[in-house]
Protein backbone atom coordinates (compact mmCIF):
# COMPACT_ATOMS: atom_id res chain seq x y z
CA UNK A 1 0.00 0.00 0.00
CA UNK A 2 1.37 3.45 -0.72
CA UNK A 3 1.35 6.75 0.99
CA UNK A 4 0.15 9.32 -2.03
CA UNK A 5 0.10 13.30 -1.01
CA UNK A 6 -0.37 16.24 -3.38
CA UNK A 7 1.54 19.64 -2.89
CA UNK A 8 2.93 22.18 -5.27
CA UNK A 9 1.30 20.69 -8.14
CA UNK A 10 2.87 17.09 -7.64
CA UNK A 11 1.81 13.93 -6.60
CA UNK A 12 4.14 12.25 -4.37
CA UNK A 13 4.33 8.43 -3.12
CA UNK A 14 5.99 6.38 -0.76
CA UNK A 15 6.47 2.97 -0.11
CA UNK A 16 7.77 3.44 3.58
CA UNK A 17 4.94 3.47 6.42
CA UNK A 18 4.19 6.79 7.62
CA UNK A 19 1.12 8.67 8.29
CA UNK A 20 0.37 11.18 5.58
CA UNK A 21 0.55 14.42 7.73
CA UNK A 22 4.06 13.49 8.79
CA UNK A 23 5.01 12.72 4.90
CA UNK A 24 3.41 16.19 3.92
CA UNK A 25 5.40 17.92 6.89
CA UNK A 26 8.35 16.36 6.12
CA UNK A 27 8.43 16.23 2.49
CA UNK A 28 7.86 20.56 3.13
CA UNK A 29 10.61 21.13 5.94
CA UNK A 30 13.45 18.63 4.44
CA UNK A 31 16.40 20.17 2.88
CA UNK A 32 17.56 18.69 -0.50
CA UNK A 33 21.41 18.35 -0.05
CA UNK A 34 22.04 17.49 -3.35
CA UNK A 35 20.73 16.38 -7.10
CA UNK A 36 21.41 15.03 -10.26
CA UNK A 37 20.38 13.15 -13.19
CA UNK A 38 21.23 9.47 -14.16
CA UNK A 39 19.95 6.72 -15.69
CA UNK A 40 18.05 3.71 -14.62
CA UNK A 41 18.76 0.18 -14.99
CA UNK A 42 15.13 -1.50 -14.78
CA UNK A 43 16.43 -5.29 -16.18
CA UNK A 44 16.43 -7.93 -14.08
CA UNK A 45 15.00 -9.00 -10.25
CA UNK A 46 16.24 -5.19 -8.90
CA UNK A 47 16.35 -2.47 -10.34
CA UNK A 48 19.35 0.15 -9.90
CA UNK A 49 21.14 3.43 -10.33
CA UNK A 50 24.11 5.01 -9.34
CA UNK A 51 24.59 8.25 -6.91
CA UNK A 52 27.42 9.85 -9.15
CA UNK A 53 30.77 10.21 -7.27
CA UNK A 54 30.98 14.18 -7.67
CA UNK A 55 27.70 14.84 -6.34
CA UNK A 56 28.04 12.20 -3.94
CA UNK A 57 31.89 13.30 -2.73
CA UNK A 58 29.95 17.09 -1.78
CA UNK A 59 28.19 15.21 0.79
CA UNK A 60 29.18 13.25 4.20
CA UNK A 61 27.06 10.32 2.66
CA UNK A 62 29.53 6.91 3.00
CA UNK A 63 29.14 3.71 1.27
CA UNK A 64 26.81 1.38 3.93
CA UNK A 65 24.64 4.64 4.51
CA UNK A 66 21.15 4.64 4.04
CA UNK A 67 19.87 7.44 1.84
CA UNK A 68 16.47 9.13 1.53
CA UNK A 69 15.54 9.47 -2.48
CA UNK A 70 13.12 11.30 -4.26
CA UNK A 71 13.08 10.64 -8.20
CA UNK A 72 10.79 12.68 -10.67
CA UNK A 73 8.76 12.21 -13.59
CA UNK A 74 6.54 14.74 -15.19
CA UNK A 75 3.82 15.73 -12.33
CA UNK A 76 5.28 12.89 -10.08
CA UNK A 77 7.47 11.82 -7.27
CA UNK A 78 8.62 8.93 -5.59
CA UNK A 79 10.15 8.91 -1.94
CA UNK A 80 12.42 5.89 -0.96
CA UNK A 81 15.27 4.47 1.32
CA UNK A 82 18.07 2.80 0.00
CA UNK A 83 21.84 1.48 1.25
CA UNK A 84 24.41 2.92 -0.72
CA UNK A 85 26.57 0.21 -2.33
CA UNK A 86 30.10 0.03 -3.57
CA UNK A 87 31.05 2.77 -6.84
CA UNK A 88 27.57 4.58 -5.36
CA UNK A 89 25.03 2.14 -6.49
CA UNK A 90 21.69 2.13 -4.98
CA UNK A 91 18.82 -0.01 -5.73
CA UNK A 92 15.07 1.46 -6.72
CA UNK A 93 12.20 -0.24 -5.13
CA UNK A 94 10.05 -2.16 -7.72
CA UNK A 95 6.61 -0.46 -7.08
CA UNK A 96 8.30 2.76 -7.12
CA UNK A 97 9.42 1.91 -11.22
CA UNK A 98 6.07 1.01 -11.77
CA UNK A 99 3.93 4.04 -10.08
CA UNK A 100 6.35 6.31 -12.43
CA UNK A 101 6.47 4.24 -15.11
CA UNK A 102 10.23 4.54 -15.81
CA UNK A 103 11.96 2.79 -18.58
CA UNK A 104 15.49 1.04 -18.80
CA UNK A 105 17.89 3.50 -19.16
CA UNK A 106 15.87 6.47 -19.00
CA UNK A 107 17.13 9.28 -17.60
CA UNK A 108 15.66 10.42 -14.03
CA UNK A 109 16.48 13.34 -12.09
CA UNK A 110 16.98 12.48 -8.26
CA UNK A 111 16.81 14.57 -4.86
CA UNK A 112 19.13 13.47 -1.70
CA UNK A 113 17.65 14.86 1.01
CA UNK A 114 19.82 15.47 4.07
CA UNK A 115 19.62 13.94 7.30
CA UNK A 116 18.86 15.55 10.68
CA UNK A 117 21.55 16.21 13.35
CA UNK A 118 21.36 13.15 15.49
CA UNK A 119 21.94 14.83 18.73
CA UNK A 120 18.99 15.62 19.89
CA UNK A 121 19.17 15.09 23.81
CA UNK A 122 16.44 12.45 25.05
CA UNK A 123 13.63 13.61 26.69
CA UNK A 124 12.58 13.00 30.43
CA UNK A 125 10.16 9.98 30.94
CA UNK A 126 10.03 8.89 27.47
CA UNK A 127 11.72 6.04 24.77
CA UNK A 128 14.44 6.54 22.34
CA UNK A 129 12.64 4.54 19.45
CA UNK A 130 16.14 5.06 17.28
CA UNK A 131 17.65 2.10 19.83
CA UNK A 132 14.96 -0.61 18.81
CA UNK A 133 17.33 -3.22 17.49
CA UNK A 134 20.24 -4.12 16.43
CA UNK A 135 19.46 -4.67 12.99
CA UNK A 136 17.97 -1.88 12.28
CA UNK A 137 19.13 0.99 10.15
CA UNK A 138 18.25 4.52 10.99
CA UNK A 139 17.84 7.59 9.23
CA UNK A 140 17.26 11.22 11.16
CA UNK A 141 14.83 13.12 9.98
CA UNK A 142 13.21 16.83 10.36
CA UNK A 143 10.48 16.96 13.34
CA UNK A 144 12.17 14.54 15.39
CA UNK A 145 11.06 11.62 13.40
CA UNK A 146 13.26 8.85 12.45
CA UNK A 147 12.80 6.32 9.58
CA UNK A 148 13.57 2.72 10.73
CA UNK A 149 14.57 -0.36 7.72
CA UNK A 150 15.45 -3.76 8.36
CA UNK A 151 16.58 -6.05 5.25
CA UNK A 152 13.62 -7.34 3.48
CA UNK A 153 11.14 -4.77 4.87
CA UNK A 154 8.88 -2.20 4.10
CA UNK A 155 10.52 1.24 5.97
CA UNK A 156 8.69 2.63 8.59
CA UNK A 157 8.38 6.73 9.74
CA UNK A 158 7.52 7.13 13.37
CA UNK A 159 8.42 10.00 16.12
CA UNK A 160 11.89 9.21 17.79
CA UNK A 161 10.91 9.53 21.12
CA UNK A 162 7.59 8.79 22.84
CA UNK A 163 6.63 9.36 26.09
CA UNK A 164 5.96 6.90 28.80
CA UNK A 165 2.17 7.82 29.49
CA UNK A 166 -0.12 5.72 31.24
CA UNK A 167 -1.83 5.11 27.63
CA UNK A 168 1.15 3.30 26.45
CA UNK A 169 1.21 1.19 29.46
CA UNK A 170 -1.75 0.40 29.69
CA UNK A 171 -1.15 -0.61 25.85
CA UNK A 172 1.35 -2.96 25.94
CA UNK A 173 -0.18 -4.87 28.46
CA UNK A 174 -3.79 -4.93 26.44
CA UNK A 175 -1.89 -6.25 23.48
CA UNK A 176 0.31 -8.71 25.86
CA UNK A 177 -2.60 -10.16 27.13
CA UNK A 178 -4.82 -10.44 24.06
CA UNK A 179 -2.53 -9.79 21.52
CA UNK A 180 0.38 -10.99 19.95
CA UNK A 181 4.06 -9.06 18.84
CA UNK A 182 6.24 -11.87 18.06
CA UNK A 183 6.31 -12.02 14.50
CA UNK A 184 2.86 -9.84 12.94
CA UNK A 185 1.25 -8.13 15.20
CA UNK A 186 -2.75 -8.43 16.25
CA UNK A 187 -5.16 -8.14 19.20
CA UNK A 188 -8.68 -10.03 19.35
CA UNK A 189 -11.49 -9.15 21.60
CA UNK A 190 -15.53 -8.94 20.83
CA UNK A 191 -15.28 -5.28 22.81
CA UNK A 192 -15.64 -2.43 20.05
CA UNK A 193 -13.99 -0.42 22.87
CA UNK A 194 -11.12 -2.11 23.33
CA UNK A 195 -10.38 -2.40 19.57
CA UNK A 196 -11.02 1.23 19.01
CA UNK A 197 -8.47 1.84 21.77
CA UNK A 198 -5.30 -0.27 20.54
CA UNK A 199 -6.27 1.49 16.65
CA UNK A 200 -6.87 5.43 18.42
CA UNK A 201 -3.69 4.36 20.20
CA UNK A 202 -1.30 3.07 17.76
CA UNK A 203 -1.97 6.50 15.70
CA UNK A 204 -1.84 8.87 18.68
CA UNK A 205 1.81 7.65 20.00
CA UNK A 206 3.28 5.79 17.41
CA UNK A 207 1.82 7.50 14.01
CA UNK A 208 0.65 4.21 12.38
CA UNK A 209 -2.27 5.48 10.21
CA UNK A 210 -5.41 3.48 11.26
CA UNK A 211 -5.91 2.22 7.75
CA UNK A 212 -3.04 -0.19 8.09
CA UNK A 213 -4.94 -2.33 10.14
CA UNK A 214 -6.27 -5.20 8.42
CA UNK A 215 -9.15 -7.52 9.75
CA UNK A 216 -10.37 -10.76 10.24
CA UNK A 217 -14.03 -12.13 11.48
CA UNK A 218 -13.86 -14.67 13.93
CA UNK A 219 -17.50 -16.36 14.35
CA UNK A 220 -19.39 -19.01 15.43
CA UNK A 221 -23.01 -18.16 15.94
CA UNK A 222 -26.16 -18.97 14.92
CA UNK A 223 -26.65 -15.45 13.53
CA UNK A 224 -25.34 -14.41 10.36
CA UNK A 225 -21.58 -13.38 10.17
CA UNK A 226 -22.10 -10.96 7.46
CA UNK A 227 -24.03 -8.65 9.54
CA UNK A 228 -21.50 -9.02 12.37
CA UNK A 229 -19.05 -7.63 9.94
CA UNK A 230 -21.23 -4.92 8.76
CA UNK A 231 -21.66 -3.57 12.25
CA UNK A 232 -17.73 -3.92 13.22
CA UNK A 233 -16.78 -2.18 10.24
CA UNK A 234 -19.71 0.85 10.86
CA UNK A 235 -18.61 0.66 14.13
CA UNK A 236 -14.92 1.12 13.84
CA UNK A 237 -15.63 2.97 10.79
CA UNK A 238 -13.48 0.06 8.98
CA UNK A 239 -13.12 -0.29 4.91
CA UNK A 240 -14.39 -3.00 3.27
CA UNK A 241 -10.62 -3.48 2.11
CA UNK A 242 -9.65 -4.04 5.26
CA UNK A 243 -11.15 -7.06 5.78
CA UNK A 244 -9.36 -10.52 5.03
CA UNK A 245 -11.88 -12.28 2.15
CA UNK A 246 -12.61 -15.34 4.66
CA UNK A 247 -14.47 -15.45 7.49
CA UNK A 248 -12.59 -17.91 10.66
CA UNK A 249 -14.71 -20.12 12.38
CA UNK A 250 -14.13 -20.20 16.19
CA UNK A 251 -13.53 -23.65 18.13
CA UNK A 252 -16.04 -21.64 21.08
CA UNK A 253 -19.28 -20.06 20.58
CA UNK A 254 -19.23 -16.17 20.06
CA UNK A 255 -22.11 -13.49 20.57
CA UNK A 256 -23.31 -12.52 17.74
CA UNK A 257 -21.24 -10.01 16.83
CA UNK A 258 -18.21 -12.26 17.18
CA UNK A 259 -14.99 -11.40 17.85
CA UNK A 260 -12.48 -9.13 16.05
CA UNK A 261 -8.75 -9.89 15.16
CA UNK A 262 -7.12 -6.51 13.91
CA UNK A 263 -3.89 -7.01 12.50
CA UNK A 264 -0.70 -4.80 11.08
CA UNK A 265 1.21 -7.41 8.51
CA UNK A 266 4.75 -5.24 8.81
CA UNK A 267 7.20 -7.34 10.75
CA UNK A 268 8.96 -4.15 11.22
CA UNK A 269 5.78 -3.13 13.70
CA UNK A 270 5.82 -5.89 15.64
CA UNK A 271 9.40 -5.28 16.05
CA UNK A 272 9.29 -1.93 17.32
CA UNK A 273 6.23 -2.92 19.75
CA UNK A 274 8.04 -5.77 21.46
CA UNK A 275 11.11 -3.11 21.52
CA UNK A 276 9.14 -0.65 23.32
CA UNK A 277 7.25 -3.66 25.35
CA UNK A 278 10.57 -4.93 26.77
CA UNK A 279 11.67 -1.29 27.91
CA UNK A 280 8.25 -0.46 29.54
CA UNK A 281 8.26 -3.99 31.38
CA UNK A 282 11.42 -2.50 32.81
CA UNK A 283 10.18 0.72 34.30
CA UNK A 284 6.76 -0.85 36.30
CA UNK A 285 7.36 0.90 38.94
CA UNK A 286 4.66 2.94 41.92
CA UNK A 287 1.59 4.01 39.78
CA UNK A 288 2.74 2.52 36.39
CA UNK A 289 2.52 -0.57 38.14
CA UNK A 290 -1.54 0.13 38.30
CA UNK A 291 -1.61 0.65 34.83
CA UNK A 292 0.65 -2.33 33.70
CA UNK A 293 -2.18 -4.18 36.04
CA UNK A 294 -5.20 -2.32 34.36
CA UNK A 295 -4.15 -3.73 31.05
CA UNK A 296 -3.84 -6.84 32.14
CA UNK A 297 -7.32 -6.86 34.21
CA UNK A 298 -9.02 -5.46 30.99
CA UNK A 299 -7.29 -8.19 28.31
CA UNK A 300 -7.04 -10.86 31.35
CA UNK A 301 -9.49 -10.26 34.31
CA UNK A 302 -12.83 -10.50 35.44
CA UNK A 303 -15.23 -8.88 37.75
CA UNK A 304 -17.88 -11.27 38.93
CA UNK A 305 -21.19 -10.59 40.20
CA UNK A 306 -23.71 -12.66 42.32
CA UNK A 307 -27.36 -12.32 42.00
CA UNK A 308 -28.45 -9.96 44.21
CA UNK A 309 -25.19 -9.70 46.57
CA UNK A 310 -23.27 -7.58 44.23
CA UNK A 311 -19.29 -7.94 43.75
CA UNK A 312 -17.98 -11.50 44.36
CA UNK A 313 -14.58 -11.21 42.93
CA UNK A 314 -11.79 -10.75 41.08
CA UNK A 315 -9.66 -12.79 38.89
CA UNK A 316 -7.02 -12.32 36.58
CA UNK A 317 -5.95 -15.58 34.21
CA UNK A 318 -2.51 -16.03 33.56
CA UNK A 319 0.02 -18.73 31.64
CA UNK A 320 2.50 -20.42 33.03
CA UNK A 321 5.28 -18.08 31.49
CA UNK A 322 3.29 -14.90 32.42
CA UNK A 323 2.89 -15.53 36.10
CA UNK A 324 6.16 -14.36 37.59
CA UNK A 325 5.90 -11.32 35.29
CA UNK A 326 1.97 -10.68 36.69
CA UNK A 327 3.54 -11.30 40.51
CA UNK A 328 6.13 -8.84 40.19
CA UNK A 329 3.48 -6.49 38.69
CA UNK A 330 0.54 -7.41 41.70
CA UNK A 331 3.65 -6.48 44.34
CA UNK A 332 4.51 -3.70 42.95
CA UNK A 333 1.28 -2.07 43.14
CA UNK A 334 0.18 -3.39 46.38
CA UNK A 335 -1.62 -5.56 45.51
CA UNK A 336 -0.02 -9.13 45.92
CA UNK A 337 -1.21 -9.32 49.67
CA UNK A 338 -4.70 -9.54 48.67
CA UNK A 339 -4.74 -12.08 45.89
CA UNK A 340 -5.24 -16.06 46.19
CA UNK A 341 -3.57 -18.06 43.97
CA UNK A 342 -5.78 -20.87 42.15
CA UNK A 343 -3.29 -22.28 39.64
CA UNK A 344 -4.56 -20.67 36.68
CA UNK A 345 -5.50 -17.10 38.21
CA UNK A 346 -5.32 -14.96 40.60
CA UNK A 347 -8.03 -14.00 42.42
CA UNK A 348 -9.13 -11.22 44.79
CA UNK A 349 -12.52 -11.91 46.71
CA UNK A 350 -14.15 -11.40 49.83
CA UNK A 351 -15.55 -7.53 50.74
CA UNK A 352 -12.60 -6.44 52.24
CA UNK A 353 -10.01 -7.15 49.89
CA UNK A 354 -12.05 -5.68 46.81
CA UNK A 355 -12.40 -2.33 49.30
CA UNK A 356 -8.74 -2.36 49.86
CA UNK A 357 -8.83 -2.74 45.47
CA UNK A 358 -10.84 -0.08 44.92
CA UNK A 359 -8.64 2.20 47.64
CA UNK A 360 -5.92 1.56 46.07
CA UNK A 361 -6.45 2.06 42.46
CA UNK A 362 -9.08 5.49 43.27
CA UNK A 363 -6.12 6.85 45.84
CA UNK A 364 -4.23 6.69 42.48
CA UNK A 365 -6.82 8.42 40.44
CA UNK A 366 -6.84 5.31 38.21
CA UNK A 367 -10.25 3.82 37.02
CA UNK A 368 -10.12 -0.29 36.84
CA UNK A 369 -11.56 -1.69 34.48
CA UNK A 370 -11.22 1.66 32.72
CA UNK A 371 -10.83 0.39 29.22
CA UNK A 372 -13.27 -2.36 29.40
CA UNK A 373 -16.70 -0.89 29.38
CA UNK A 374 -18.38 -4.13 30.67
CA UNK A 375 -16.49 -5.59 33.20
CA UNK A 376 -15.78 -1.54 34.41
CA UNK A 377 -19.87 -1.45 35.14
CA UNK A 378 -19.63 -4.92 36.74
CA UNK A 379 -17.12 -3.99 39.07
CA UNK A 380 -18.06 -0.46 40.09
CA UNK A 381 -21.86 -1.62 40.27
CA UNK A 382 -21.16 -4.89 41.77
CA UNK A 383 -19.17 -2.89 45.11
CA UNK A 384 -21.85 -0.45 45.31
CA UNK A 385 -24.75 -2.82 45.39
CA UNK A 386 -22.71 -5.71 47.52
CA UNK A 387 -25.35 -5.47 51.06
CA UNK A 388 -22.19 -4.40 53.25
CA UNK A 389 -20.90 -1.79 51.23
CA UNK A 390 -25.25 -0.24 51.32
CA UNK A 391 -25.43 -0.62 54.96
CA UNK A 392 -21.91 1.34 55.55
CA UNK A 393 -22.84 4.09 53.47
CA UNK A 394 -26.17 4.14 55.22
CA UNK A 395 -24.84 4.29 58.65
CA UNK A 396 -21.83 6.41 58.03
CA UNK A 397 -23.45 8.99 55.82
CA UNK A 398 -25.47 9.83 59.22
CA UNK A 399 -22.60 9.63 61.96
CA UNK A 400 -20.94 11.62 59.39
CA UNK A 401 -23.31 15.07 60.24
CA UNK A 402 -22.42 15.18 63.98
CA UNK A 403 -19.30 14.33 65.63
CA UNK A 404 -21.18 12.09 67.33
CA UNK A 405 -24.51 9.94 67.52
CA UNK A 406 -26.06 7.63 70.69
CA UNK A 407 -27.99 4.91 70.03
CA UNK A 408 -31.01 6.92 70.03
CA UNK A 409 -30.09 9.33 67.81
CA UNK A 410 -29.32 6.47 64.77
CA UNK A 411 -32.63 4.51 65.97
CA UNK A 412 -34.67 8.24 64.79
CA UNK A 413 -32.53 8.24 61.51
CA UNK A 414 -32.60 4.42 60.61
CA UNK A 415 -35.81 2.93 62.64
CA UNK A 416 -33.74 0.28 63.61
CA UNK A 417 -34.30 -1.16 66.93
CA UNK A 418 -31.25 -0.03 69.55
CA UNK A 419 -30.42 -3.16 69.87
CA UNK A 420 -30.28 -4.17 66.15
CA UNK A 421 -27.96 -0.79 65.77
CA UNK A 422 -25.43 -1.61 68.82
CA UNK A 423 -25.12 -4.90 67.79
CA UNK A 424 -24.32 -4.18 64.26
CA UNK A 425 -22.35 -1.40 65.09
CA UNK A 426 -19.99 -3.23 67.12
CA UNK A 427 -19.05 -5.98 65.40
CA UNK A 428 -15.80 -6.53 64.29
CA UNK A 429 -15.77 -5.60 60.61
CA UNK A 430 -16.78 -2.64 61.63
CA UNK A 431 -14.39 -1.26 64.21
CA UNK A 432 -12.33 -0.09 61.31
CA UNK A 433 -14.94 2.64 60.12
CA UNK A 434 -16.95 3.20 63.57
CA UNK A 435 -15.79 4.23 66.28
CA UNK A 436 -17.71 3.18 69.60
CA UNK A 437 -17.07 4.80 73.51
CA UNK A 438 -19.40 3.46 76.64
CA UNK A 439 -20.99 0.09 77.34
CA UNK A 440 -24.28 0.97 77.46
CA UNK A 441 -25.66 0.59 80.95
CA UNK A 442 -25.69 2.30 84.05
CA UNK A 443 -26.15 5.62 82.43
CA UNK A 444 -22.87 5.00 80.58
CA UNK A 445 -24.63 5.33 76.85
CA UNK A 446 -22.58 3.94 73.54
CA UNK A 447 -21.58 6.92 72.20
CA UNK A 448 -20.52 6.20 68.14
CA UNK A 449 -18.58 8.31 65.57
CA UNK A 450 -16.85 7.91 62.38
CA UNK A 451 -13.11 7.35 62.16
CA UNK A 452 -10.77 8.42 59.43
CA UNK A 453 -11.28 5.73 57.82
CA UNK A 454 -14.67 5.89 57.64
CA UNK A 455 -14.48 9.37 55.72
CA UNK A 456 -12.15 7.61 53.53
CA UNK A 457 -14.93 5.21 52.68
CA UNK A 458 -17.83 7.47 52.15
CA UNK A 459 -15.12 9.61 49.44
CA UNK A 460 -14.25 6.40 47.54
CA UNK A 461 -18.26 5.09 47.39
CA UNK A 462 -18.88 8.69 45.86
CA UNK A 463 -15.84 8.48 43.38
CA UNK A 464 -17.11 5.05 42.41
CA UNK A 465 -20.89 6.37 41.96
CA UNK A 466 -19.69 9.41 39.78
CA UNK A 467 -17.76 7.91 37.43
CA UNK A 468 -20.45 4.80 37.27
CA UNK A 469 -22.71 7.03 36.03
CA UNK A 470 -20.81 9.17 33.71
CA UNK A 471 -20.25 6.26 31.84
CA UNK A 472 -23.35 5.03 31.67
CA UNK A 473 -24.70 8.74 31.28
CA UNK A 474 -26.67 9.16 34.61
CA UNK A 475 -27.42 12.40 36.00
Amino acid sequence: MLTKISYNNFDIYTEELIHPEDFLKLYRKERIIVSFETKVNNVGKKAFSTFLAKERHSTNIKEGDYVVFRFIKDNKKFEFLSRINKWGKFHIPKIAIETLSINNHEQIYFEVVGEKDKSNEKESNSLDLSNSGRKTGVIFRENNFITLIEKGKIPITLPRFIEITPDLIELCFLIHGDGHYNTKLFFVNKDTELIRFVINKFEEIFRIPKDTWRARLLFNNSASPDVAKKRWKKNLNLREEQFYPSISKCTLNTSELGNLRIVIDKLIVAHVFRSTFDTIKQNIKGANALYALNGLLCAEGNAEKTKGRGLHKITINYSAKEKNMFKEILAEANIINLIKDRKDRFVIEGWVNCYQFFKIFFSNRIIPFDLHMGRCNNALSGFLEHSFTKTMEKYLTILDRKEQMNTNEIMEETNHLGNSVRKLLRKKQYTRFVNSIGRGINRNPIIFSITPEGKEFLTLTKDIREVYNEKNGLG
